[in-house]
């Protein structure tokens, strides 16, 4: 349960900054959000070829998911932190390699971020 309290702490000061600092574009703290957090996995990863693998194609797929919700639909963001919260969740029974409690820790945090961001972040124009 500790695990879910501090991701709720996190996201909490994760938004006040982003609100706090109004100059931060939204749409893009979300893609790098979507991308950062992809990444972390292959840290996790880097001594078992297995899970460097699967940890290389959740990266990938977040980075496209990433870079067409900020180019085209932010939907794609949004979906990508559900899905990632997903990942967050299945990565342990593929692989031993990320940390104790880091599931319930990163699933908190996802699904947060994706609410906060369907809320806040308003469509692009189309011209």
């Amino acid at each position: 349960m500790n695990d879910f309290y501090i991701g709720l702490i996190t996201t909490i000061v994760i938004i006040a900054l982003v609100e706090i600092l109004k100059f931060l574009e939204k749409r893009l703290i979300g893609a790098l959000t979507l991308v950062g957090i992809a990444f972390i996995y292959i840290g996790f990863s880097w001594n078992d070829i297995l899970s460097l693998t699967y940890a290389i194609l959740g990266a990938a797929v977040f980075f496209v998911l990433s870079y067409f919700g900020y180019k085209n639909n932010f939907i794609l963001i949004i979906l990508g932190l559900f899905l990632h919260g997903i990942w967050d969740i299945l990565f342990p029974y593929f692989s031993s390699t990320a940390p104790e409690g880091y599931g319930i820790f990163c699933l908190t945090i996802d699904f947060l971020l994706a609410m906060y961001f369907y809320i806040r972040v308003k469509p692009l124009k189309t011209i």
